[in-house]
């Protein structure tokens, strides 16, 4: 193997301590907390770095055409302890006229959740910017968004300007455009706790939200979410598998659910780190070598 050429990547979690759980961001591009390489001759450079040298070769030619030197997505493990604050994303319109930045779409796999689990996906009915203002000062904005019963193996999708929480026991693993602009809108009490109170953010969010009813609709299997900003599919392997990736022209990422995942790709054996592993859009070849069963997200754009 040439040592300049590109081969499967692995990264250094980034692990964030939150409120309500704990964030591992095993592979971003956010400017600010940019994942580093930790396998072979690129390990100790960050993703953003290697974009700026391989270019197309990494994530493609159509992708770096709209996506530059800054890599499209942030995927995540989430452990959902207490509940997340009711929030919403804006659009990349939003997001680029007020922060300069990407909107933030995103999709939850749920990978375990326990009895008392929820998620709160939109609203049970239509409405309006005065009844939202009206409910979320009187705390009473969960009783108009949808609230479900979350099962191992479903996904969310949530497209910027959906409303959305969850929490009471969850692992969830997240893949969304590369952004962190959140904009909370209710956080369940804590906000009136000097201890526990962040910024709260509802003349932002008022003009991002969807007001429409919203009928949750999880997947389960196949293509989980194909959207302008990732396509995810859920695979199952227990065989090595030889994948030609000749005829294609983007990066494929492998997000770890249950078991573990080996590539060979070129004579050399590159381990699963994290949970994560990256396969540039240059590469032709390589063979999957799960370690007994195997569940994983195949993550594209």
């Amino acid at each position: 193997m040439n040592e300049t050429n590109l081969y499967p990547l692995t990264f250094e979690p980034i692990i964030k301590q939150r409120v309500w759980g704990s964030e591992t961001w095993v592979l971003s591009g956010l400017n600010r907390d940019v994942s580093l390489i930790n396998n072979g001759f690129l390990k100790g450079n960050n993703i953003n770095e290697i974009l700026e040298v391989y270019l197309t070769d990494l994530v493609g030619a159509r992708i770096y055409d709209t996506s530059g030197d800054e890599f499209p997505l942030l995927i995540k493990y989430l452990t959902v302890n207490e509940f997340l604050s009711v929030q919403v994303h804006p659009d990349d319109k939003k997001a680029a006229e007020l922060h300069n930045a990407y909107g933030k779409t995103e999709m939850w796999y749920i990978m375990d959740a326990q009895p008392d689990a929820r998620v709160y996906l939109g609203f049970n009915k239509d409405m309006t910017p005065e009844e939202f203002f009206k409910r979320c000062e009187n705390e009473t904005l969960p009783e108009v968004m949808n609230c479900i019963q979350p099962q191992k193996g479903e996904c969310y999708y949530i497209p910027a300007g959906l409303i959305h929480a969850c929490g009471g026991g969850l692992t969830i693993a997240e893949v969304q455009q590369v952004s962190d602009i959140t904009y909370r809108v209710y956080d369940w009490g804590r906000e009136h706790n000097p201890e526990t109170a962040r910024e709260m953010h509802l003349e932002l969010a008022v003009d991002c939200i969807d007001y429409k009813k919203h009928i949750p609709n999880p997947t389960t299997s196949g293509v989980l979410a194909d959207s302008p900003y990732f396509t995810v599919r859920l695979r199952s392997m227990e065989q090595p598998t030889d994948i030609d990736g000749s005829s294609q022209d983007n990066f494929i990422i492998y997000l770890e659910l249950e078991g573990t995942l080996d590539v060979e790709a070129e004579n050399k054996h590159h381990r699963s780190a994290g949970g994560c592993m990256l396969i540039p859009a240059g590469l032709d070849y390589w063979k999957i070598i799960p370690q007994e069963k195997a569940v994983f997200l195949e993550i594209t754009r």
